[in-house]
């Protein structure tokens, strides 16, 4: 059996690919938020936000935190894992400021 080359690049952009996905970690790094409030600044639907927390939660990116029981209450933060891509975030505003959001462009 021929073992497959495996891309990393590819590999991550698989987990954390989506739009949505992406705009859930850009809020995130900037704290730990409740299900309403990541919908409110995400403007993502409800259903679309849930599926999107499961999905980074099973990739082991995102955790879920219970406050309290009555009434319940979660918040969402970023796992180690998670915060490790601050710096792949940076590099893209880097990226989308220069090259995308700048006057000249060429």
């Amino acid at each position: 059996m021929e073992k497959q080359n495996i891309c990393p690049i590819v590999e991550t952009i698989k987990v954390i690919g989506s739009e949505a996905k992406l705009l859930v970690l850009r809020y995130l790094f900037d704290g730990s938020k409740g299900f309403n409030e990541l919908q409110r600044v995400t403007k993502l639907s409800s259903k679309t936000l849930s599926n999107t927390l499961k999905d980074l939660e099973e990739a082991g990116i995102v955790k879920r935190v219970i406050i309290s029981d009555r009434p319940f209450r979660v918040k969402y933060e970023l796992t180690e894992k998670g915060k490790e891509l601050r710096t792949l975030f940076t590099e893209m505003e880097k990226w989308g400021t220069k090259h995308l959001l700048s006057v000249d462009k060429k």
